[in-house]
């Protein structure tokens, strides 16, 4: 049986002579030895030429540099053997190392066989790992007890089947590999063997690229592969002591010097002054996950939460536990005030916390992730960036992105359709997944009011807004023409000095209001007023690649609204669940028609508009239990 022994080579011109000679000298002949010249800028290649010449069993594969995963990943694609082996090109292995490797393997058909590993240095050796007599495991527990891990987890002092590991190559990019791939090629090997008298020599080289210095690359690429270790052996039911899941998060220098060593114990950071002297305690808060948990998060920490709990919502109905992950205090302003559910869990995560957790930790136990605004994560155009906010290697199927402005990307031609948005788009016919959020809790959906109608603006009324001038004109058309027996809601900014003097009993401006203020006023409003302009750029995305916070409370307390024509159909609206009014002089008609509404035809237009909020809320979920999937 041929074993093939990828040997990843980079400027290691000072020990790749020993490495070659302990392989060629092989008392098991039939191998071949790939060697992959992983862009050395030494005199490493000219060394390969030379024993190619001298062993026509070693085959040169000459590429730029991309790491050692890369390089492996070359050998394993090149791999004739039945078996295959990895050998650092700073290493090297006793002479009847694949002889008596290969023939405990056949004895005991076996996936795997392992030897000792010899640390060596400059003035002496020592056992890394050392077996007494042949064993086997079968067992992933009892594989992991052999292989000594998580206290070491290499991936060269053993050969494997090779139709085994062409389903796992190295992840490339990253440093501490072994650490990634060893416990999945155990989990998925049938049984391993391991023996005794034979060696392979590992050699602690201060120049290799896991002893130098520890850069922030290297330390962040440490502590994931230690937290990936930890969590897929606790997936697997192996327990681990306190001392095996402590993590070293990161290391502070000051001019070479270590000044603070920060290490992790699952929720708990302590900070070491000088690498051993505790100074700081951290408890890291985590949110709440279950057994089913999908977790919906805001990362912006000043807008958008309204969309919460519609989304939730949605979740709740499709069978989830909801972890919500928002700033806090949108709970205190009343954000879930009317939403209560026993699989609804409010987490209290500052945004800085929030963004920790998913940047450092593992999402397998949760069923995915609704980012609800993923402008705050990404530039709205490279929609990659987004995954770099989670855990490497997150599964980005469980991750749900909406976004609220689809103009940036169809621009620039980097839209994906698996997006999320509240409406369809109408702009460079870009298709998404529309999941429209209009869910707010227990509201209450009141009859018209029989004397005074309410009409309720949500935004700012300024003197130099265009659309506040709309509305204040045509209020003063309608007072005008003799009408007293209304009144304007403004929930934003504002102030009563650029009214004209007839009209200030008639504005009630609140300023911005917590949630649950902003429920009890529109509860208390008959009408919702808008001043869309399809000449204003402004309002252009309200009716093409966006859409405006509007129309998920007009669908959600059933508040009709006044609105011109073009911004309606795309909306859902028209003249049965709306009023309509063409151009911008026909505005004050539009309020003298909400003014003379009887109770009976306000009903109807609720219903109307019922109706289509129920087909709206039945597609949104079907949409969402789809892209689930």
């Amino acid at each position: 049986m041929k074993i093939s022994v990828v040997v990843p080579v980079y400027n290691t011109e000072i020990f790749l002579t020993k490495c070659l000679e302990s392989l060629i000298n092989q008392t098991y002949k039939n191998l071949e030895i790939i060697c992959i010249n992983d862009g050395s800028t030494d005199n490493s290649s000219k060394i390969l030429d030379e024993y190619q010449k001298k062993d026509n069993r070693i085959k040169i594969i000459t590429q730029e540099n991309q790491g050692v995963s890369a390089a492996r990943n070359k050998g394993i694609s090149e791999a004739k053997g039945e078996y295959i082996s990895f050998v650092d090109s700073d290493d090297w292995v006793d002479l009847d190392f694949y002889e008596k490797l290969i023939t405990a393997l056949k004895e005991q058909n076996a996936d795997i066989a392992a030897a000792n590993i010899i640390r060596t240095r400059k003035t002496y050796s020592k056992p890394r790992v050392k077996y007494e007599k042949q064993m086997v495991a079968e067992t992933f527990e009892e594989k992991i007890k052999l292989c000594n891990i998580p206290k070491c987890c290499y991936v060269w002092n053993k050969i494997y089947k090779t139709s085994m590991v062409k389903n796992f190559p190295f992840k490339t990019g990253a440093y501490f590999e072994d650490v990634l791939w060893t416990p999945l090629i155990l989990k998925n090997s049938n049984k391993m063997v391991c023996i005794p008298d034979v060696n392979y020599y590992y050699r602690a080289n201060a120049s290799s690229i896991v002893k130098k210095k520890q850069t922030p690359k290297k330390q962040q690429d440490a502590y994931f592969a230690k937290k990936f270790l930890i969590n897929f052996l606790e997936e697997n039911n192996i327990k681990l002591s306190k001392k095996q899941k402590t993590i070293v998060k990161s290391l502070k220098y000051f001019l070479n010097f270590l000044i603070l060593r920060i290490k992790e114990y699952e929720n708990t950071q302590i900070y070491y002054l000088f690498g051993f002297l505790p100074i700081y305690k951290k408890t890291l808060k985590t949110p709440i996950i279950k057994d089913n948990t999908f977790i919906v998060w805001e990362p912006c920490s000043k807008s958008h939460s309204e969309v919460v709990p519609g989304y939730c919502k949605y979740l709740l109905d499709l069978g989830y536990h909801v972890s919500v992950l928002v700033t806090p205090e949108r709970y205190k302003e009343g954000l879930f005030s009317r939403f209560q559910d026993k699989n609804l869990t409010l987490n209290k995560l500052s945004q800085q916390e929030i963004k920790e957790f998913f940047k450092n930790t593992p999402i397998n136990n949760v069923k995915g992730v609704m980012v609800t605004t993923v402008g705050k994560i990404c530039d709205c155009i490279h929609y990659d960036q987004a995954y770099q906010a989670f855990y490497p290697d997150t599964d980005k199927k469980k991750l749900l992105f909406v976004e609220h402005e689809a103009s940036f990307a169809l621009d620039k031609n980097t839209w994906n359709e698996n997006l999320i948005t509240l409406r369809e788009l109408n702009y460079k016919n870009g298709k998404s997944v529309v999941i429209n959020p209009h869910y707010f809790g227990d509201v209450k959906i009141t009859d018209k009011n029989p004397d005074i109608t309410n009409f309720i603006t949500i935004g700012a009324i300024k003197p130099n807004k265009k659309n506040s001038k709309m509305i204040i004109d045509s209020f003063y058309e309608v007072y005008k023409r003799g009408y007293r027996n209304f009144k304007v809601t403004v929930i934003g900014k504002g102030s009563l000095k650029h009214l004209p003097k007839e009209l200030h009993k008639f504005f009630d401006i609140k300023g911005r209001l917590p949630f649950d203020k902003m429920y009890q006023e529109i509860e208390k409003a008959d009408f919702m007023l808008t001043s869309y302009n399809e000449n204003d750029p402004e309002h252009i995305r309200y009716n093409t690649s966006g859409t405006s916070g509007n129309f998920q409370l007009m669908y959600g307390f059933l508040k009709p609204c006044i609105i011109t024509q073009g911004f309606a159909p795309i909306n859902g609206l028209n003249n049965e669940n709306a009023i309509l009014y063409e151009k911008e002089e026909n505005y004050p008609d539009a309020i003298e028609k909400a003014i003379n509404m009887d109770n009976q035809e306000y009903k109807q237009m609720q219903n109307s508009l019922k109706e289509y909020e129920v087909k709206l809320y039945k597609s949104s979920l079907e949409n969402l239990k789809k892209i689930i999937g």
